[in-house]
């Protein structure tokens, strides 16, 4: 399968990512899967994944990331960083969309939120001025929106739950 197209899942550490990984293999995906904490994947037992460390706001972990890859799945965010996230939201898409088209990626695909006119939510924000620094890039993108996911696992779930 080396010939085929390689699937990158940037942020395979969450909710939507652990999800996903396994999706696109049952699809016949080649896929790599990168997270901060690499060791967090591997605790998935995922068969047939490379696993990357890979951080947007490092810019040097991303050519390796991003290397041969044709779809890179871009699902990070930084609202665990405090109030700042939206900056740091804004530095990371910058950050992935120009070494993307350096490693001549064919497509990013964003999972973003539904975003009402003039949003109060400052998350709400950031998911859209995410979206737009990436489309700012050279690499075509295809932004899904999404409203909150809600399933076992997720943030949205457990602070349900809790």
């Amino acid at each position: 399968m080396p010939s085929a197209p390689l699937h990158l899942v940037f942020g395979a550490s969450g909710y939507i990512g652990g999800n996903l990984v396994p999706e696109l293999l049952a699809a016949g995906r080649r896929v790599r899967a990168t997270a901060r904490n690499v060791e967090v994947l591997e605790g998935r037992g995922w068969q047939g994944v490379e696993l990357v460390r890979a951080d947007a706001l490092d810019p040097a972990t991303l050519p390796a990331a991003l290397a041969g890859v044709d779809v890179a799945y871009y699902l990070v965010h930084s609202m665990a960083a405090g109030r700042d996230f939206g900056r740091l939201d804004r530095e990371a898409a910058a950050n992935f969309a120009r070494a993307a088209a350096e490693a001549g990626v064919r497509r990013i695909v964003y999972l973003g939120g539904l975003i009402p006119p003039n949003p109060r939510s400052q998350h709400l924000r950031s998911r859209a001025e995410t979206g737009d620094v990436l489309r700012a890039g050279t690499v075509p993108v295809t932004e899904v929106r999404a409203g909150m996911i809600i399933g076992p696992g997720s943030a949205a779930y457990e602070v349900i739950r809790d």
